[in-house]
């Protein structure tokens, strides 16, 4: 079943995760759905990631990014790789909050950008994390 409020897209030679939110939807239908990409998504913490909140009209609620750390937290145990991630919103809130949230995710670099172009010239800048198979 499509998800008209949430698009997933996996770009494995790039090694980029796309996700793009769309609406009014809760901050937990949100949450719920990222967690859900990165069940899906074999060692996800390999990726550069883009989150495009650019048509979205809900800001992830601090509870929800709490559970989103704890969750990554949990996925990544025993990874001690920088990760990527883009944030692309044009309200003003969006682009501010990591700033407020970033200590949750102590491993992430993450900025915020208002163009698509930019994000993605950033996030194909940064390396790709290797790792053995196991």
């Amino acid at each position: 079943m499509t998800d008209p409020y949430f698009k997933l897209a996996v770009d494995e030679p790039q090694k980029l995760i796309t996700m793009r939110f769309k609406g009014a939807q809760t901050s937990a239908y949100y949450t719920d759905r990222i967690i859900s990409a990165y069940e899906v998504i074999d060692r996800p913490w390999l990726y550069r990631r883009l989150m495009d909140y650019r048509n979205c009209e809900t800001s992830i609620s601090f509870p929800d990014l709490e559970r989103m750390a704890v969750y990554w937290a949990e996925l990544t145990r025993g990874e001690n790789s920088l990760h990527y991630v883009a944030i692309l919103a044009t309200d003003a809130l969006t682009r501010v909050r990591p700033a407020t949230y970033s200590p949750l995710f102590p491993n992430q670099q993450i900025r915020t950008f208002s163009e698509l172009h930019h994000a993605l010239d950033w996030l194909l800048s940064m390396p790709v994390i290797q790792t053995q198979q196991a």
